[in-house]
């Protein structure tokens, strides 16, 4: 996977240099990728295309694209969140300023498009490389609309959830995937199969992440229970609300816990353990465990429809490594 990163990176800084002035407008974009990242979406991207028989050098412009499109939406969650740091450093608008952060997003989707273009021209049909980009674009923009208006409700089904996540997440996995096998003169079934793959390990990625939120970990520089502090209404605490009601006099404590969430939009962190405790007892966690594994392997049996190959090898392995976050 180093050999794909390294590539990615040369092709970043190639295109990035593009793009030089006025520096008001470019250098906040360029001092956001001087922080590095795992570039998971392009390296997805590149694979997808090699997976369906392609050249990852006519996806490699599109996957520089994927990659801006997702630091896209990062340097915008940053500014609704009102986060101060981003992989370390200060985020775009904490180290210019909030105008000056929206616009050099804005024109990052524009650099996008124009490399887009370049890949789009190597397939049999450049129109559904451009589709398949505003789809995913589109697609996260909604989900982070409807995760900001689930943040504002009392009565959130899992189903919501999984939509939002669905959106947010996954979408963007499924649209780097489809980018690079379209590239490549996909067949409408392997196309299927490759979108499924990545659209089902972003939602185990998603439900990973809010496992981990709750138990913490220094290797991943969370303190335990954020989303529960925040108020977030990830499937673990959903979950818990339902069967907390469904158990009846027996959880009501549990159920108080959860009410109280839901009424002050969050928990403080010293009761972030009964929230915990809460899960362990109606047997969530075991069940979120078990729902990402069913998941995954129905996402590998997708993957496993295509002809074996070193691509297809290191799709799965990147996969592993997302959801179980080895690296």
């Amino acid at each position: 996977m180093t050999s794909y990163t390294a590539e990615i990176d040369a092709a970043l800084a190639s295109a990035l240099n593009e793009f030089s002035a006025p520096g008001e407008l470019y250098a906040p974009v360029h001092y956001l990728f001087e922080a590095g990242g795992k570039r998971v979406r392009p390296i997805l991207t590149l694979l997808a295309c090699e997976t369906v028989g392609g050249d990852r050098r006519h996806a490699m412009a599109a996957a520089v694209a994927v990659e801006l499109l997702h630091n896209f939406t990062l340097m915008h969650d940053d500014i609704m969140d009102r986060s101060p740091m981003r992989r370390g450093r200060p985020t775009v608008h904490t180290m210019y300023d909030e105008n000056t952060a929206i616009l050099s997003g804005d024109v990052m989707i524009g650099m996008a498009m124009r490399l887009l273009e370049r890949s789009a021209q190597q397939a049999p049909d450049p129109l559904r490389v451009i589709r398949a980009f505003t789809t995913g674009l589109i697609e996260v923009c909604e989900g982070q609309s409807l995760d900001m208006s689930l943040a504002e409700r009392h009565d959130v089904t899992v189903d919501e959830y999984f939509t939002m996540i669905d959106k947010k997440t996954a979408k963007l996995l499924e649209m780097s995937v489809a980018i690079g096998a379209i590239i490549a003169g996909a067949t409408d079934a392997q196309l299927g199969h490759l979108t499924t793959f990545a659209r089902e390990i972003g939602i185990a990625f998603q439900m990973q992440d809010d496992l981990l939120d709750l138990r913490g970990s220094e290797e991943f520089g969370k303190a335990p229970g954020g989303d529960i502090v925040e108020g977030k209404r990830t499937w673990l605490v959903l979950r818990t609300r339902d069967k907390a009601r469904a158990a009846g006099p027996q959880m009501a404590s549990c159920a108080a816990v959860v009410d109280d969430f839901f009424a002050n939009n969050g928990l403080p962190r010293e009761r972030v353990s009964e929230m915990a405790g809460c899960m362990r007892t109606l047997g969530v966690l075991d069940e979120a465990e078990a729902e990402i594994r069913r998941i995954t392997e129905d996402a590998y049996d997708h993957l496993h429809t295509l002809p074996v190959s070193p691509a297809r090898e290191a799709l799965e392995d990147l996969a592993s490594k997302l959801v179980v976050r080895t690296f």
